[in-house]
């Protein structure tokens, strides 16, 4: 980021022995560690929390998919779907059966026979 090599690493030091002096420099690069180390823990605790926020967001963005296809109310089983919209439109799911439902679904689309008692 500041393209810090040795030789500037070197000037900085210099300067900085100059200016503070030989007896209060090593608190000066202490306090100097404490704040470059609180920095660092608040850069740290703003990425968490954005990190966090942007979760909740798509959390929020995927419960709302969620309850829309709940809404949808659709049926595991394309079948009972059928049968569901059998009893809105007859006639149009039994000539879409007829047409394109195998036998086997046809016959498990028919309506139920009920069983009537023997008399006997």
């Amino acid at each position: 980021m500041f393209d810090l090599d040795l030789g500037k690493m070197m000037l900085f030091g210099g300067v900085a022995l100059v200016v503070i002096g030989p007896r209060e420099l090593p608190a000066a690069l202490r306090v100097a560690g404490r704040v470059v180390a609180q920095f660092r823990r608040v850069q740290a605790d703003v990425r968490k929390g954005l990190d966090t926020l942007m979760t909740d967001v798509s959390l929020d963005r995927e419960t709302a998919m969620i309850n829309e296809a709940a809404r949808l109310d659709l049926a595991r089983n394309p079948a009972t779907a059928m049968r569901g919209g059998a009893s809105t439109a007859p006639a149009q799911v039994e000539s879409v059966a007829a047409e394109y439902a195998s036998s086997q679904m046809q016959a498990y689309l028919a309506e139920p026979v009920e069983a009537t008692e023997e008399a006997g």
